[in-house]
């Protein structure tokens, strides 16, 4: 997992500093036990539509997996501490899809989601150059439905976008890089990222 190289995005915002990160194998062995939490607590399971519980060391596995099919998982922080996860899954040369957790339920639909995932879209489409990204989403998910309206994706069930969908009744969206882009101009300048040192 260390061996390749992992990015860093920063946007100091209004509601604290967020931080996304690739987590090395240190980083997310101390961050799984609170994933792990995240991930199994009811809500949060209902809105995934994720039906397996998650030990710590299944999460440590799961980010392994993403790093080892070519994916960039991120450890999400406000302000230094932990609030979630978000991850750039199936990445080919001009699309991938995308997927985000707030965990906290205390600090879900505040807006910190929304925070994070504007600077990673903007590290998608601006720093890896990306062209589309995808979601697939849960019908009973109306946060997150919302969320993805804020950042401009619009419903998708062609071929492209049905394929990352798990179940038939999963709802499937998509987001080129030029409304991206042209939406959240205002913001983008102040939104870095960078190579980690090794």
């Amino acid at each position: 997992m260390d061996a390749e190289p992992r990015w860093n995005v920063t946007w100091p915002t209004e509601a604290g500093c967020l931080r996304a990160y690739e987590p090395t194998a240190e980083e997310i062995a101390a961050a799984a036990p609170s994933l792990a939490e995240f991930y199994n607590d009811a809500y949060n399971r209902a809105m995934m539509g994720n039906s397996v519980v998650m030990a710590a060391r299944d999460v440590v596995e799961h980010f392994a997996s993403l790093r080892r099919a070519g994916g960039k998982p991120f450890l999400l922080a406000h302000d230094g501490v932990l609030a979630g996860d978000a991850d750039l899954r199936h990445l080919a040369t001009r699309t991938a899809e995308f997927a985000i957790l707030v965990g906290r339920r205390p600090e879900q639909g505040k807006g910190l989601g929304t925070r994070f995932a504007i600077s990673l879209h903007a590290f998608a489409f601006a720093g890896l150059g990306l062209e589309r990204l995808f979601i697939s989403i849960v019908p009973a998910n109306l946060p997150s439905q919302r969320l993805f309206a804020r950042l401009g994706y619009q419903p998708d069930s062609s071929p492209a976008a049905r394929v990352f969908a798990d179940r038939d009744s999963d709802l499937t969206f998509s987001l080129d890089r030029e409304t991206f882009l042209s939406a959240h101009a205002a913001v983008l300048l102040q939104i870095t990222w960078a190579l980690r040192e090794a």
